[in-house]
């Protein structure tokens, strides 16, 4: 695979406004939804939005950054792919299986979250065409997949929804249409790229699959802890309550995809110094990345004290106020799982992989038993709650081995 580094700098940049125009574009969604339809329909969308997440993650089997991180090139393009389909069609089955067992849910409600995973199959597909050309340098194929995504997703569903009050129907459209632009652009160009060609053994993908299954397992876990507390605020006070969290929680997601985009860039070069033992240059790039993610977040918590309150009214309406006070708390919390998938960069490059499933599963369990005990009195209060403590646990304790790996000279197993 040829790699083209003469314009690296523009090209992350490129890919770093389209990455920031598709997060425009997701975060308005559950902005129009609400003038569109209703705060339920806003509801049920971050319920789907929610719930998907956990599937999604089994699509995506967190193999992204081992997929970047392979400088040595174990497996290939074909193989990457091929398994990623195995991976999104295992993901759909479990979906389709849990809403079939799961009887709280009405009918509109389990068509949205089930066209919803539609669409994340979309995502989970362009997740492993773009390490393809990340690994490639071409971060500018990536922006412009970015742009295109972004402009199909708000359009049809702002188009949809507008004409017929329907969110169901709305988002098998958006799906659709998105799909679409995953097999017209980024098939294509990584096609042109590697040449690659599916095969869709599921021998040879079990090789991969069980190399890389604890980085699923971790993946699961952090999405599983971000997610059990809505779960128990929609069961115990239904979809409208959720439907204000989610909407005052919508500008907190910049937090967690801004910082994503300031570190994930480095994973190619963080593991190439690891694996040559050059540890100094990779304390000092960690750290840089470090300090990157925190004064983001300080600008975003600034802004948030100074614009939220009035940026929440003039989104939502005088309607959405009372629930005002949880977003600077609600971006704590992001920030807090934002740091966790930070150190998972250096931890899965140093492949410190069951450590973080023992640290993730700690903290899920402490998000299960605080949402509990807190979310059925407590609301809205008890979700912030669960969120500050286990993701505030995780963090620590990812930092924590972190560091502790980052003082041994030493090269990975």
């Amino acid at each position: 695979m040829a790699k083209r580094q003469s314009s690296l700098g523009r090209d992350m940049a490129f890919n770093s406004m389209g990455s920031l125009f598709y997060l425009l574009c997701q975060w308005l969604l559950t902005v129009v939804v609400v003038p569109l339809c209703s705060f339920e329909a806003a509801g049920i969308l971050t319920l789907s939005i929610s719930l998907t997440n956990v599937f999604f993650t089994l699509a995506t089997f967190g193999i992204r950054i081992f997929q970047v991180s392979d400088s040595q090139g174990k497996y290939g393009p074909g193989l990457y792919i091929s398994t990623r389909v195995f991976t999104c069609l295992c993901s759909v089955a479990l979906c389709a299986a849990f809403l079939l067992c799961n009887r709280q849910y009405t009918a509109e409600q389990v068509l949205c979250i089930l066209f919803y995973m539609l669409y994340r199959i979309g995502e989970a597909l362009v997740d492993v065409l773009a390490g393809e050309e990340q690994k490639a340098y071409r971060f500018d194929y990536v922006g412009l997949s970015f742009l295109f995504r972004g402009l199909t997703t708000l359009l049809s569903f702002s188009l949809v929804l507008y004409c017929t009050r329907n969110l169901t129907l709305t988002l098998l459209v958006m799906a659709v249409m998105t799909l679409g632009v995953v097999l017209a652009y980024d098939g294509r160009k990584v096609k042109a790229l590697t040449g690659f060609r599916l095969h869709l053994s599921f021998r040879e993908s079990l090789l991969l699959l069980r190399e890389a299954w604890p980085l699923m397992l971790n993946s699961a876990l952090l999405t599983l802890l971000a997610a059990l507390p809505r779960y128990f605020l929609e069961m115990y006070h239904g979809s409208e309550l959720l439907g204000y969290f989610g909407s005052v929680s919508t500008p907190a997601v910049i937090i967690q995809a801004g910082c994503s985009f300031i570190y994930t860039p480095l994973v190619a070069p963080l593991s190439s110094r690891f694996a040559r033992g050059d540890l100094r240059d990779f304390r000092r790039m960690l750290l840089l990345a470090l300090g990157g993610v925190l004064g983001f977040a300080a600008c975003m918590f600034a802004g948030a004290a100074l614009l939220g309150r009035w940026g929440l009214t003039l989104l939502f309406g005088q309607a959405i106020l009372p629930y005002a006070f949880l977003l600077l708390p609600v971006l704590g919390s992001t920030l807090c799982i934002s740091l966790i998938y930070f150190f998972e960069v250096p931890l899965t490059i140093g492949r410190r992989l069951k450590v973080m499933t023992a640290i993730h599963g700690g903290a899920v369990v402490v998000a299960a038993a605080v949402s509990l005990l807190a979310i059925p009195a407590q609301g809205l209060q008890g979700v912030l709650l669960a969120l500050y403590a286990s993701a505030g646990c995780d963090v620590l304790a990812m930092a924590a081995v972190t560091a502790r790996m980052c003082r041994k000279a030493e090269t990975p197993a």
